[in-house]
């Protein structure tokens, strides 16, 4: 299995906050979900812990089975209308995004 993960590392001022996360909660993730051939999508909110703020205010992972389904998703036609979409509030972000792939290993865990 593969995940893209796409790393927001920065942060959104608190008067941009609501409208950033509604916009990716209702128009920006629907879209990405939309992404042939993906099996998994998670959005991680960063949370504050240990008295710091998180270094990432999000991380969007996109799990594919094969590196082909990730390939063939990324020259989709909503793919290209997803990147498009980043304008409408990625304005809104201080900091910057990074793209990791990341091939998954499984681990058993016990109960």
């Amino acid at each position: 299995m593969f995940v893209l993960c796409a790393h927001y590392r920065g942060t959104v001022a608190e008067a941009n906050r609501q409208a950033f996360d509604d916009h990716v909660k209702s128009t920006h993730l629907p879209m990405v979900a939309k992404y042939p051939g993906m099996v998994s999508l998670r959005c991680l909110r960063g949370v504050r812990w240990n008295d710091a703020e998180p270094p990432y205010y999000l991380t969007f992972e996109l799990g594919f089975e094969t590196r082909e389904d990730l390939d063939k998703a990324l020259q989709s036609e909503i793919r290209y209308a997803a990147r498009d979409d980043l304008n409408n509030f990625v304005p809104m972000f201080d900091g910057e995004i990074l793209h990791v792939l990341y091939g998954v290993e499984s681990i058993p865990v016990s109960s």
